[in-house]
């Protein structure tokens, strides 16, 4: 208990160039917290591992891919989702994607909004670079939420069809 105390704070002291090994979840977590942002470690139903955080006030998860087991993941992507809302189309999401290159967007087959952006993290990643990572989805997320708000009070002004 009190190795991995130390541990957590010599994580926590690291300078921002340091390579962090962001392949473990528990170490992303650890620079979700240093970047000032909650994160909560879990497992979904498949017992895969996956973070809960908050961006722009509201939710959003990082998932881990190419695992092995719980550790050495190669990858994981920013998810956040919308409930479906009648201007989420196929040709809002081309809008969006046409004009975005980091953060993507795609309606489901129940007509839920996914956003979703990808990172690699096989050798390494500094704390600064992982820092920069989050405002960039943070800024990107903001962006969205501006795209969809206008597409929202577009249709409202709309007049309805006779």
């Amino acid at each position: 208990m009190i190795g991995a105390l130390l541990w957590a704070a010599a994580a926590l002291a690291a300078p921002d160039d340091a390579m962090l090994d962001l392949r473990q979840p528990g170490n992303v977590v650890t620079a979700l917290q240093r970047a000032g942002y909650k994160g909560e470690l879990k497992l979904n139903k498949g017992g895969e591992p996956y973070i809960q955080s908050n961006a722009n006030g509201e939710p959003f998860t990082i998932e881990f891919y190419e695992c092995d087991g719980l550790k050495d993941c190669k990858s994981f992507q920013f998810n956040a989702w919308y409930k479906k809302e009648l201007v989420f189309s196929p040709e809002i999401t081309n809008e969006w994607n046409a004009k975005k290159r980091f953060l993507k967007v795609a309606v489901d087959s129940d007509g839920d909004m996914l956003q979703f952006m990808d990172a690699t993290v096989v050798g390494g990643m500094s704390q600064a670079q992982f820092a920069e990572l989050l405002d960039w989805y943070q800024a990107m997320d903001g962006a969205f939420t501006k795209f969809l708000q206008e597409k929202r009070d577009a249709a409202k002004a709309k007049p309805a069809k006779q």
